[in-house]
């Protein structure tokens, strides 16, 4: 007797798609995953460039901006002795981790690139896909259906690269941040590197210690923010949580001024004209120091190229340039040719999707866009609640609206998302995001309910860090190991800290802090619960 589970294809093998493989075999799918390279990991999965294609990987240096806690899949926690943030190699170790704890691997069509998708001859009845991939050395390409889709090839295909008068006569080199990997090639040389998110900071501290000078060319400030927090803790801990004991707005609005006191003397160059949440901050400890020692230097955008130099809108100029690195984000699109589906058409730049999900227009909805997103924060815990809603619909457990109501949600998103960001910067809040979709699923905790049975853990979750394994304590996909992951966030965020044994004094020491902190909590929580 055949198998009669329902068939998913999972287009793209990154973080995105390993949880769409594992959420599949959690509701009893059958997932057949088609990655192009010869590996897992996606963007984690770091590539030197080839001689015939260039890839999007992280840079040989890349560390993650947000901490381990924050990041982590709800029901695989990293390492109790990793670092809080983690260099790439570390994120490349916990994906295979992760794919062999739950046996992913199998499941997995490596060195296979979907070159269409298409609806089935019968969609109309069934919602079956038809998609057609090339193994690399084959001849031809093969066909096969599926009862449904999950792309997961994220966003970051198609660099975006910006027009600038006189750049076709410039003789040095010019490539996008996607082909950077390794600053060696820029030892002694004059390099401009443009844009002013994370990938262009990291890119020009990078090579600065290379180089002879870096200018680090932009048309607006950011904000700049670090790792590292209050009291020497994770700073997504800090800002991610579900209260604050304070009006999150003055919250935010203390959070602002803090940042404005302690990197000051940086905005003479880089403050911003947006608010913090506008736009993701840059998020760095080096490029403050190369600042003060010169090796980098803050240019306003570029006008205009020479034949060996750069004019920049200010009207100043640095000649004798060897090299500019594009850091200029990328395109929405995806790279797969898809057949007569209007639903997944860009337009006006973007992909409109309910919940950043499920296309519109579609008469089944047996097709998902995973990890299409830019969260303000950590990545994991969005896409892999993703996935968990996904397959539930493919399963028939959980229902979507009617089509007007889905596309009045879309349009009512995307104008909020027009008042709140900067133009072709549509993030989201990964905190309101993850509730939102933990309630579709019905994984977000009832905590009135809770508190009447494990107020500690109640308060915890209310007024510590928010973290992906609040949303195993209920509902679908419950987890035993949910509420001790919860209650431990703070010995795993020491853990890697307590390298060295020190004295009673100093340790005592270490503990008033923590005692403080957590006194000050509680008297917010006392003072609350009395109103």
């Amino acid at each position: 007797m055949g198998d009669s589970r329902k068939t998913v294809a999972v287009i793209g093998c990154g973080v995105s798609g390993l949880a769409a493989v594992k959420c599949c075999l959690d509701e009893g799918l059958q997932p057949t995953c088609f990655e192009r390279s010869d590996d897992l990991g996606g963007l984690w999965n770091y590539r030197e460039n080839s001689k015939h294609e260039v890839t999007t990987s992280v840079y040989r240096s890349t560390t993650t901006n947000t901490s381990k806690e924050s990041m982590s899949f709800s029901d695989f926690l990293f390492p109790d002795e990793w670092p809080n943030f983690l260099h790439n190699s570390y994120m490349k170790r916990y994906l295979d981790m992760y794919a062999d704890k739950f046996g992913l691997k199998k499941h997995i069509r490596f060195s296979t690139r979907v070159t269409r998708l298409a609806q089935a001859p019968d969609y109309e009845s069934t919602g079956r896909w038809v998609v057609t991939t090339q193994a690399e050395g084959a001849a031809r390409q093969t066909s096969q259906e599926f009862d449904t889709v999950m792309i997961c090839t994220g966003m970051l295909n198609n660099p975006n690269i910006p027009e600038f008068p006189g750049l076709e006569g410039f003789q040095g080199k010019i490539f996008h941040s996607q082909a950077f990997r390794r600053p060696e090639e820029f030892e002694g040389k004059r390099v401009v590197v443009v844009g002013i998110g994370d990938s262009a900071a990291d890119a020009a501290t990078d090579i600065s210690r290379q180089a002879s000078q870096v200018y680090l060319s932009t048309k607006r400030g950011a904000w700049i923010t670090s790792r590292i927090g209050d009291y020497g803790m994770p700073w997504d801990l800090q800002f991610f949580r579900r209260w604050y004991g304070i009006p999150a707005s003055l919250f935010l609005n203390l959070y602002t001024k803090s940042l404005k006191r302690q990197f000051e003397m940086f905005y003479h160059s880089l403050m911003p004209a947006h608010s913090l949440t506008a736009c993701d901050p840059l998020i760095t400890e080096d490029l403050p120091g190369c600042i003060f020692n010169g090796t980098v230097i803050i240019k306003a955008n570029i006008a205009s190229f020479t034949k060996t130099g750069v004019v920049f809108e200010d009207g100043t100029t640095e000649e004798d340039i060897a090299a500019v690195i594009l850091a200029t984000g990328y395109k929405d699109t995806l790279p797969l040719e898809v057949d007569d589906c209007q639903s997944l058409q860009i337009k006006d730049g973007r992909l409109p999707l309910y919940k950043l999900v499920f296309p519109l227009g579609l008469k089944h909805n047996t097709l998902s866009l995973n990890g299409a997103i830019r969260p303000l924060g950590a990545v994991i815990p969005c896409i892999e609640l993703q996935a968990r809603w996904a397959t539930r619909v493919f399963k028939g457990l959980a229902e979507l609206p009617s089509q007007p109501d889905m596309e009045a949600e879309v349009k009512a998103t995307d104008e909020a998302m027009k008042l709140e960001f900067l133009p072709n910067h549509r993030h989201i809040d990964p905190q309101a995001y993850c509730i939102n979709l933990a309630s579709e699923i019905g994984v977000e905790p009832n905590f009135l309910k809770l508190f009447f049975t494990d107020p500690v853990l109640t308060l915890r979750c209310l007024f510590g860090p928010l973290v992906p394994y609040q949303f195993r304590l209920v509902g679908p996909g419950k987890n035993g190991e949910a509420r001790k992951a919860i209650n431990t966030v703070w010995d795993r965020v020491l853990k890697p800290m307590k390298t060295r044994p020190i004295g009673p004094k100093e340790e005592a020491s270490h503990h008033v802090i923590v005692i403080a902190i957590c006194v000050s909590v509680f008297v917010v929580v006392a003072a609350w619960l009395l109103i």
